[in-house]
């Protein structure tokens, strides 16, 4: 136990040590940038809107608790880890960013870096020892998902069968330091460094998908790793993690594309997507999915008819709504002058 604690104490002070590194600042800025796309995303309607340069640090604070624990687990797992070959590994992983947020995955690019070995006899260390980085850091990323993926998520409607429908965005992003001990005689900590992501949407509950999620990833991931330890021809496992994810990715399209949605107009009032905290609608009890029906004996069709509402001086709040949980309610609110703050579906474009 006391060599656990050890390997815990060092991982601890070089990851803190890495955070003010020239190489650390250069991905904290590529997340930042990511973060940036994404808040300027056309079909966001969230009434929180995030900041990129907050959620960046998050990420940081999160991806530094996976470091510790892939630290930990890159040991017990006899996992070996050249620095060069993982150098590459990060270098393919930011050049596919750039061509799709997604591809920012280190099963993408360990598993091209093994097929350009295998195929090519590109110069790196064993393919078993990289894949089984890629399995090992995807069963971190399962971890972080459950932990943290509900940060990433921000109300968006998307287009279905002809009409706007409700829904959710999740993407996150984990710079995640992690330690390694090398040399023969005096071992010294050396800190590498992963980039982890993870993209989704949903048409329902964002927890329950998170959740959903997370497992799917960790059974994907053990897959790999048992497929790595069964000593198959070097080919299996970039291949099986390539196709694999791109299987999740794209089932998981086709799930959300053919459910029906639970955000969807109704007949009458305007569905409630989501709920700002500091919003009259949160002192009055309204949740996500709720649909408010008028204000003030004021029938609401669309978003526009409470932005004319948000334009008046009102002293007195008086709103009628459907509570998924509750029924039908009619709640007054008459405290401080501030806003409805909610984010509801839209029927035509904002």
């Amino acid at each position: 136990m006391d060599g656990l604690y050890l390997i815990i104490y060092f991982a601890i002070m070089d990851i803190i040590r890495t955070l003010t590194s020239p190489f650390f600042i250069i991905i904290f800025l590529i997340i930042l940038y990511q973060y940036y796309k994404l808040s300027k995303s056309e079909n966001c309607i969230s009434i929180n809107k995030f900041s990129p340069f907050l959620s960046a640090l998050n990420s940081a604070f999160y991806g530094a608790i996976g470091g510790v624990i892939s630290t930990v687990a890159f040991i017990y797992l006899e996992v070996v880890v050249i620095p060069r070959d993982f150098m590459y590994i990060i270098i393919i992983a930011i050049i596919l960013s750039f061509i799709n947020t997604r591809f920012m995955c280190i099963a993408y690019g360990g598993s091209i870096l093994s097929l350009l070995s295998i195929l090519f006899g590109l110069p790196v260390g064993d393919t078993r020892d990289i894949m089984l980085i890629v399995s090992t850091l995807h069963i971190v990323e399962s971890f972080l998902i459950l932990l943290n993926g509900y940060k990433g998520k921000f109300a968006a409607f998307f287009e279905q069968r002809g009409q706007y429908v409700g829904g959710y965005n999740i993407n996150r992003f984990w710079p995640l330091p992690f330690v390694i001990f090398v040399g023969d005689g005096l071992i010294r900590p050396v800190t590498l460094m992963a980039i982890l992501s993870y993209g989704d949407f949903t048409l329902t509950f964002p927890r329950r998908k998170i959740i959903a999620t997370s497992l799917i990833l960790l059974l994907y991931s053990s897959i790999l790793m048992i497929l790595i330890k069964l000593n198959l021809p070097s080919i299996f496992s970039p291949i099986f993690a390539l196709v694999g994810h791109e299987v999740i990715i794209h089932l998981n399209r086709l799930r959300e594309e053919s459910r029906l949605p639970i955000f969807t107009n109704p007949n009458k009032g305007v569905r409630v997507i989501d709920v700002s905290k500091n919003g009259i609608a949160n002192d009055v009890g309204i949740t996500i999915g709720d649909i408010v029906l008028s204000v003030n004996e004021a029938s609401i069709y669309s978003y526009k008819d409470l932005e004319e509402l948000e334009r008046l001086s009102i002293e007195t709040w008086r709103i009628n709504y459907f509570s998924r949980k509750k029924g039908l309610r009619t709640e007054i609110y008459s405290g401080n002058k501030k806003s409805l703050g909610i984010s509801v579906v839209p029927r035509e474009l904002y």
